[in-house]
């Protein structure tokens, strides 16, 4: 069977034992911000367990997941990977562990027709129920049941807190050539015989902030089935990557590299599960950076550049392997193929600028390793073993081996401790925030239902008070349920209202309004009186809500105007729609120019002209695509879809509030185009009434200039053009007069170099109006040196520029640098410095600290040179 059978299989057969089908949920967790990416199939239902009437009671899915727990091993076992797709089935409150076992020994055995005695299960050590289900029911001898602890079957929460419980899984036996040499070597073991293909979760409890189990609400079933590990056993592999999913990436490797797989399978092995992971990632717009997820992301893709550098190319190559993952992938995530031009974009970007990181890392390692052959210990420190692997992206075998390659060894301990607390770092990052409703104490005053958004008909209605708790260190705050809201909450890059809740004995102002597991919360401040059971009037502050659809509406315009002008390459990257403005990110490959830029505002001017209306529809999912409506990849969207469409112009899907007419967002100005990242540009524009304060901000620049100029409006570019042409041309007149004239103690300086060994080295202050200058002053030392180095310092403005340099024959005979002479020097008086070996920039922090410096560089070069 291929991965394509086994993913429909398995939805067939749960459709038929009437779950509802689920898509996917974005790898970015939605309304979760204690998680950095969806990591288990169970992500998207947490709030399932604990709500009283959940909307449905059994669910199937297929869902992408993204783990970086397990990265040094991917590549180098059987069956870990960072991105991988759950097979998952689920129940909320309806069948329990009975059904679950029956349906998957069903699935496995019967349907996907793995022999049974290849495989084995396992139950939590106190479960008897579910043991007594595998013995007596399905009819397994007790030796093929084994009791296992917590740490193999007892799973959750995902996250801090949430569901979670007592589990069973079913482990498929690869054979006696994969034992490991534990007597007891059986499901559990960490070797790599015993592969765990099925996890059947039973949700039983709702672990709380305090770490205490409460009974959960809907007891149920979260089962979680690995797609590539159930794809590599009924493809007959002994390991995930020589299976369809995998298998089409490495062989394109293998074109690109001219080398088999026999030979360097791991490194193969970890670019193709590594960029699948990134292929995913891009596509939702979720990209690299330094710190929470993007870190993450960083590192995935610099250890697959590595690989690809290990096996010796030298252009970047991992956009190309996303065209195959594309192919692989696209029949069941059609997305992809949209995605894939600013995917491979963002790719390329990224790898080009971690060649330039490779190299120093390359050069940094081969310094480290000088240090320690020229120490007596012979053995690289742990700190620098990490921070050539956290820096750089070097894992450790690999440190490990270009130590051995120069005789050395690795302190793996110290490695072990650096890494432990990163991973204490990591886990701070990873939990961002705590959700704003957990760890709070509430107190309820209604039993009604809650949370019924109805926003989109009314500003202001008489409602109850579900239920309170004070925020924590903000006195007079409270976080605030209603039964029913007018309150959109932040959702979808647009902004939460605001407004107030009053009635007889209260009057509040709401600041915010954010939706967590499944409820919407308003951050209320008192103003007067307190809290009762008496209904509220909830008003929404209509002049915010207004600005803010003005905004959004916009903000759909823009997306349908940059596609039409640059071309339908352009997608939404991330968006944020507040009152005040919007901000737009989406992908293409390089600057917006200003003629093409004018077009776009000209394009969404018109169209609020043509006062073209605003229509909202409800409609199938699979509907809204058939007829065009734009769905953006990387967002969640149920079966029944919001439809917002602009007439011709614009159809999207979006559950926010809008404007009924374009005209009534009155003008829309861009203000400012930039990048944020590879392939991922940003736009910030206004409407309504800001965009008038701009206009007329914009009308008075124009009317100073027109009187300091005495120029008509007309004449004011030509003008200023002129002006910078005189300025630029008077500062070349300025430095050409300065160069001609050498400083007054330059030929000093050479004439009192001071020689150790034969060797010239200067260190001293000198005259130079500009950097230029002062690198050409350098230049004019090391020709009268002819061999020798040195450290200049000037005054240009109120800054105090170093430079220093090195001839070549001292580079290569000593390895005298001079990137490493001027970090030296700067640092002394808490300036920087950087460059390369044979010249180097960098700046005196404090001035008072001016002869410390250059005192510094004597002795660093007297040093030196006496070798």
């Amino acid at each position: 069977m291929t991965a394509a059978d086994i993913r429909r299989i398995f939805l067939e057969f749960y459709k038929e034992r009437d779950h509802r089908f689920c898509k996917s949920a974005p790898l970015l967790p939605q309304g979760d911000p204690t998680l950095l990416f969806t990591s288990a199939g169970m992500v998207p239902f947490k709030s399932m367990w604990v709500t009283a009437n959940p909307e449905y009671r059994r669910a199937v899915s297929v869902q992408k997941c993204l783990r970086a727990t397990d990265l040094e091993d991917v590549g180098r076992t059987p069956r870990h990977c960072t991105f991988f797709e759950m097979l998952g089935h689920f129940s909320f409150g309806d069948y329990f562990k009975r059904e679950a076992i029956s349906w998957n020994w069903e699935l496995f055995r019967n349907v996907y027709g793995i022999p049974e005695e290849r495989m084995r299960v396992s139950v939590f050590n106190d479960d008897d129920e579910a043991f007594a289900i595998w013995r007596d029911e399905i009819g397994l001898p007790e030796d093929w049941i084994f009791r296992l602890g917590e740490e193999h079957n007892f799973w959750g929460p995902a996250g801090d807190t949430g569901p979670c419980g007592p589990s069973s899984e079913v482990y498929y036996d690869l054979g006696p050539s994969f034992e490991c040499s534990n007597p007891n070597c059986g499901p559990g073991c960490d070797c790599d015989r015993w592969v765990e293909i099925g996890n059947f979760v039973f949700p039983q409890f709702d672990k709380q902030p305090d770490g205490s189990l409460a009974p959960l609400l809907n007891r149920g079933i979260d089962t979680g089935i690995g797609l590539e590990r159930v794809v590599m056993v009924l493809q007959g592999q002994q390991t995930i990557f020589a299976t369809d999913l995998f298998q089409p990436v490495i062989r394109r490797l293998e074109e690109f590299v001219q080398k088999p797989y026999a030979g360097h399978a791991s490194s193969m092995n970890i670019v193709a599960d590594h960029v699948r992971a990134l292929t995913f990632a891009f596509a939702e717009g979720i990209m690299p950076s330094n710190e929470g997820r993007g870190y993450v992301l960083r590192r995935i893709l610099r250890r697959a550049a590595l690989q690809g550098h290990l096996m010796g190319l030298r252009e970047p190559f991992l956009h190309r392997l996303a065209e195959t993952v594309t192919e692989v992938m696209s029949p069941a995530y059609p997305e992809l193929v949209e995605a894939l031009p600013r995917v491979s974009m963002a790719l390329k970007g990224e790898e080009e600028r971690f060649t330039e990181t490779l190299e120093a890392g390359l050069n940094r390692f081969e310094r480290l390793a000088q240090t320690v052959r020229d120490s007596e210990s012979k053995r690289l420190a742990g700190k620098d073993a990490f921070l050539l692997y956290d820096t750089y992206g070097f894992p450790l075998d690999l440190v490990r081996e270009m130590a051995a390659e120069q005789g050395l060894e690795v302190d793996e301990e110290g490695f072990t401790r650096q890494m432990e607390r990163q991973k204490e770092k990591s886990r701070s990052a990873s939990t961002f925030q705590k959700s704003d409703g957990e760890s709070l104490e509430w107190t309820e005053y209604s039993k009604g239902e809650s949370s019924r958004f109805v926003g989109n008909e009314s500003l202001e209605i008489e409602t109850r008070v579900r239920r309170i708790a004070p925020v924590p260190d903000k006195p007079g705050e409270y976080w605030v349920v209603l039964e029913e809201t007018p309150f959109y909450p932040e959702s979808g890059g647009q902004v939460g209202d605001i407004g107030i809740l009053f009635n007889d004995g209260l009057e509040s102002e709401v600041l915010e309004t954010q939706k967590r597991s499944g409820e919407i919360l308003h951050r209320v401040k008192l103003s007067r009186g307190g809290w009762n059971d008496k209904p509220v009037r909830a008003s929404v502050s209509a002049s915010n809500r207004i600005s803010t659809a003005r905004n959004h509406t916009a903000t759909h315009l823009l997306h349908a105007a940059l596609r039409e002008v640059l071309g339908t390459h352009v997608t939404q990257a991330g968006s944020l729609v507040s009152p005040a403005r919007l901000r737009f990110d989406f992908t293409h490959y390089g600057p917006v120019e200003p003629e093409p830029l004018a077009a776009v505002e000209q394009w969404i001017n018109d169209r609020i002209l043509q006062a073209i209306p605003v229509n909202i529809h409800w409609s199938d999912y699979d509907a809204a695509i058939e007829a065009g409506v734009m769905a953006l990849f990387g967002e969640k969207y149920e079966d029944r879809v919001r439809r917002v469409e602009i007439g011709e112009a614009s159809r999207e899907l979006c559950g926010g509030t809008h404007v009924r007419n374009t005209a009534e967002i009155g003008q829309c100005i861009l203000l400012e185009e930039g990048t944020i990242s590879a392939g991922i540009r940003r736009i910030e524009a206004v409407t309504g009434e800001q965009a008038f304060l701009v206009r007329r901000e914009m009308q008075e620049t124009m009317r100073h200039l027109r009187r300091s100029l005495q120029v008509p409006q007309n004449e004011i570019a030509p003008k200023v053009d002129q002006l910078f042409a005189e300025i630029a041309k008077l500062r070349k007149d300025v430095r050409n007069a300065l160069e001609q004239r050498p400083s007054s103690n330059l030929e000093d300086l050479i004439k009192n170099a001071e020689s150790i060994g034969g060797r010239k080295f200067v260190v001293g202050q000198t005259e130079a109006a500009s950097v230029d200058l002062l690198r050409k002053q350098g230049d004019h030392i090391v020709k009268a040196l002819g061999s020798g180095a040195g450290l200049l310092v000037a005054r240009v403005g109120d800054k105090m520029p170093l430079l220093a340099f090195v001839t070549q024959d001292l580079v290569s005979e000593i390895d005298l640098r001079a990137d490493e002479l001027i970090r030296t020097a700067a640092a002394v008086s808490g300036g920087r410095g950087g460059g390369k070996p044979r010249m180097a920039l960098g700046g005196v922090g404090d001035p008072e600290k001016l002869e410390e410096t250059l005192e510094t560089a004597r002795n660093w070069l007297r040093e030196k040179l006496r070798v």
